[in-house]
Protein backbone atom coordinates (compact mmCIF):
# COMPACT_ATOMS: atom_id res chain seq x y z
CA UNK A 1 0.00 0.00 0.00
CA UNK A 2 2.93 2.09 0.71
CA UNK A 3 4.13 2.24 -2.71
CA UNK A 4 0.58 2.88 -4.31
CA UNK A 5 0.39 5.48 -2.22
CA UNK A 6 3.50 6.79 -3.12
CA UNK A 7 3.25 6.44 -6.50
CA UNK A 8 -0.15 8.52 -6.51
CA UNK A 9 1.47 11.33 -4.59
CA UNK A 10 4.61 11.66 -7.16
CA UNK A 11 1.87 11.71 -9.81
CA UNK A 12 -0.10 14.49 -8.18
CA UNK A 13 3.63 16.94 -7.72
CA UNK A 14 4.10 16.24 -11.42
CA UNK A 15 0.61 17.24 -12.78
CA UNK A 16 0.78 20.00 -10.11
CA UNK A 17 4.39 21.36 -11.02
CA UNK A 18 4.39 20.32 -14.10
CA UNK A 19 6.63 18.37 -16.45
CA UNK A 20 8.85 20.02 -19.01
CA UNK A 21 11.11 18.18 -21.51
CA UNK A 22 13.71 19.55 -23.09
CA UNK A 23 12.99 21.31 -26.73
CA UNK A 24 14.52 19.29 -29.33
CA UNK A 25 16.60 20.69 -32.46
CA UNK A 26 13.67 20.71 -34.59
CA UNK A 27 11.29 22.42 -31.90
CA UNK A 28 14.05 24.74 -30.94
CA UNK A 29 14.99 25.68 -34.85
CA UNK A 30 14.80 28.88 -35.97
CA UNK A 31 12.07 30.38 -38.62
CA UNK A 32 13.97 31.03 -41.80
CA UNK A 33 12.53 31.87 -45.53
CA UNK A 34 13.60 29.73 -48.23
CA UNK A 35 16.83 30.10 -49.83
CA UNK A 36 17.06 30.73 -53.56
CA UNK A 37 19.46 27.10 -53.61
CA UNK A 38 18.32 23.50 -52.65
CA UNK A 39 21.22 23.04 -50.64
CA UNK A 40 23.08 24.56 -48.30
CA UNK A 41 26.34 23.35 -45.44
CA UNK A 42 26.46 25.22 -42.52
CA UNK A 43 29.75 25.13 -39.79
CA UNK A 44 29.27 27.27 -36.63
CA UNK A 45 33.32 28.03 -35.33
CA UNK A 46 33.20 28.48 -31.10
CA UNK A 47 35.90 31.58 -31.07
CA UNK A 48 35.04 32.64 -27.97
CA UNK A 49 38.58 33.54 -26.32
CA UNK A 50 38.03 31.87 -23.46
CA UNK A 51 37.48 28.14 -25.21
CA UNK A 52 39.84 28.87 -27.43
CA UNK A 53 42.28 29.24 -24.84
CA UNK A 54 41.22 26.02 -22.77
CA UNK A 55 39.96 27.97 -19.99
CA UNK A 56 36.34 26.86 -21.00
CA UNK A 57 35.29 23.86 -22.53
CA UNK A 58 33.09 24.19 -26.05
CA UNK A 59 29.86 23.66 -24.23
CA UNK A 60 29.96 26.51 -21.76
CA UNK A 61 27.17 28.48 -22.01
CA UNK A 62 27.18 30.80 -19.16
CA UNK A 63 27.21 31.62 -15.03
CA UNK A 64 25.48 31.75 -12.54
CA UNK A 65 26.18 33.06 -9.62
CA UNK A 66 25.33 32.31 -6.23
CA UNK A 67 23.48 35.18 -3.19
CA UNK A 68 27.15 36.26 -2.35
CA UNK A 69 28.40 36.35 -6.20
CA UNK A 70 30.48 33.26 -6.24
CA UNK A 71 30.33 31.99 -10.37
CA UNK A 72 29.08 29.03 -11.31
CA UNK A 73 30.24 27.85 -14.66
CA UNK A 74 27.32 25.89 -16.23
CA UNK A 75 27.40 24.22 -19.85
CA UNK A 76 24.87 22.78 -22.25
CA UNK A 77 22.44 20.39 -20.45
CA UNK A 78 22.49 18.15 -23.72
CA UNK A 79 26.13 17.70 -23.09
CA UNK A 80 26.90 18.73 -26.80
CA UNK A 81 29.34 21.88 -28.09
CA UNK A 82 27.92 25.08 -28.69
CA UNK A 83 28.60 24.59 -32.52
CA UNK A 84 27.05 21.07 -32.48
CA UNK A 85 24.00 22.92 -30.09
CA UNK A 86 23.66 26.10 -32.47
CA UNK A 87 24.16 24.17 -35.48
CA UNK A 88 21.51 21.50 -35.34
CA UNK A 89 18.90 23.91 -34.74
CA UNK A 90 20.32 25.89 -37.88
CA UNK A 91 20.32 22.94 -39.85
CA UNK A 92 16.53 22.29 -38.56
CA UNK A 93 15.56 25.66 -39.68
CA UNK A 94 16.56 25.24 -43.05
CA UNK A 95 15.62 21.70 -43.78
CA UNK A 96 11.92 22.83 -42.50
CA UNK A 97 12.13 25.57 -44.92
CA UNK A 98 12.80 22.93 -48.14
CA UNK A 99 16.67 22.97 -48.33
CA UNK A 100 19.08 20.18 -47.54
CA UNK A 101 21.39 21.12 -45.11
CA UNK A 102 24.43 19.36 -43.56
CA UNK A 103 26.29 20.61 -40.72
CA UNK A 104 30.38 20.93 -41.19
CA UNK A 105 32.21 20.21 -38.38
CA UNK A 106 34.62 22.19 -36.40
CA UNK A 107 36.80 22.94 -33.53
CA UNK A 108 38.00 26.03 -31.79
CA UNK A 109 41.45 26.49 -33.39
CA UNK A 110 39.98 25.93 -37.25
CA UNK A 111 41.27 28.64 -39.29
CA UNK A 112 38.08 30.18 -41.08
CA UNK A 113 39.45 30.37 -44.43
CA UNK A 114 40.15 26.90 -44.27
CA UNK A 115 36.43 25.78 -43.99
CA UNK A 116 35.26 24.35 -47.53
CA UNK A 117 31.66 22.99 -48.89
CA UNK A 118 31.22 20.68 -50.95
CA UNK A 119 32.14 21.62 -54.60
CA UNK A 120 29.50 24.22 -55.90
CA UNK A 121 27.41 24.11 -52.33
CA UNK A 122 27.15 27.67 -50.76
CA UNK A 123 28.17 27.37 -47.15
CA UNK A 124 27.20 29.93 -44.03
CA UNK A 125 29.32 29.89 -41.55
CA UNK A 126 28.42 31.59 -38.36
CA UNK A 127 32.03 32.59 -35.77
CA UNK A 128 30.91 32.97 -32.32
CA UNK A 129 32.96 35.66 -30.66
CA UNK A 130 30.51 36.13 -27.66
CA UNK A 131 27.70 34.09 -26.24
CA UNK A 132 26.90 33.59 -22.74
CA UNK A 133 24.84 34.34 -20.09
CA UNK A 134 25.84 35.77 -16.21
CA UNK A 135 22.95 34.94 -14.08
CA UNK A 136 22.33 36.42 -10.38
CA UNK A 137 19.49 36.94 -8.01
CA UNK A 138 19.81 40.82 -9.06
CA UNK A 139 20.62 40.23 -12.54
CA UNK A 140 20.49 37.88 -15.83
CA UNK A 141 22.13 39.34 -18.82
CA UNK A 142 23.45 37.70 -21.85
CA UNK A 143 25.44 38.80 -24.53
CA UNK A 144 26.39 37.88 -28.12
CA UNK A 145 28.89 38.51 -31.11
CA UNK A 146 28.91 36.73 -33.69
CA UNK A 147 29.72 36.95 -37.46
CA UNK A 148 27.58 35.37 -39.92
CA UNK A 149 29.46 34.66 -43.08
CA UNK A 150 28.33 33.55 -46.64
CA UNK A 151 29.97 31.53 -49.19
CA UNK A 152 29.44 30.78 -52.72
CA UNK A 153 29.67 27.33 -54.11
CA UNK A 154 33.30 28.00 -54.97
CA UNK A 155 34.13 29.49 -51.75
CA UNK A 156 34.33 33.39 -52.44
CA UNK A 157 32.69 35.45 -49.25
CA UNK A 158 30.17 37.25 -50.55
CA UNK A 159 29.39 38.86 -47.10
CA UNK A 160 30.61 38.37 -43.81
CA UNK A 161 28.15 40.73 -41.64
CA UNK A 162 28.62 41.05 -36.92
CA UNK A 163 25.37 41.11 -35.06
CA UNK A 164 25.77 42.06 -31.64
CA UNK A 165 23.89 42.64 -28.54
CA UNK A 166 22.40 41.89 -25.26
CA UNK A 167 19.59 40.34 -23.50
CA UNK A 168 17.99 40.07 -20.14
CA UNK A 169 17.27 36.08 -19.61
CA UNK A 170 13.52 35.85 -19.49
CA UNK A 171 14.36 32.17 -17.17
CA UNK A 172 17.27 30.04 -16.95
CA UNK A 173 15.32 26.73 -17.91
CA UNK A 174 16.82 24.75 -21.02
CA UNK A 175 13.75 25.82 -23.10
CA UNK A 176 13.91 29.51 -22.35
CA UNK A 177 17.27 30.27 -23.21
CA UNK A 178 16.72 27.93 -26.65
CA UNK A 179 14.06 30.46 -27.47
CA UNK A 180 16.36 33.31 -27.20
CA UNK A 181 19.00 31.78 -29.31
CA UNK A 182 16.34 30.97 -31.86
CA UNK A 183 15.27 34.94 -31.68
CA UNK A 184 18.85 36.14 -32.43
CA UNK A 185 19.23 34.00 -35.22
CA UNK A 186 15.75 34.91 -36.95
CA UNK A 187 16.84 38.31 -36.60
CA UNK A 188 20.13 37.75 -38.25
CA UNK A 189 18.86 35.94 -40.93
CA UNK A 190 15.46 38.30 -41.33
CA UNK A 191 18.84 40.98 -42.26
CA UNK A 192 17.83 42.79 -45.71
CA UNK A 193 21.84 41.95 -46.92
CA UNK A 194 21.93 38.20 -45.24
CA UNK A 195 18.28 37.57 -47.78
CA UNK A 196 19.21 39.42 -50.77
CA UNK A 197 22.64 36.90 -50.92
CA UNK A 198 19.71 33.44 -49.78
Amino acid sequence: MNKIASIFILIGLLLTTGCTSIMTAEQAAPTLNKPQVDELQIAVVDHRPYVVNGDKLSGFEGLSRSGFGIPYTRNLVTGETMPQHLGKRLAAGFIRAGINAKLIPTTPQVNINNIKADADTPAIIIVLNEWKYDHHAFTDNSWYDFDLIIKDGSGTTLINKNFTGEQDIPSMHTNDLQLLYKERFELAFADAEIQALL
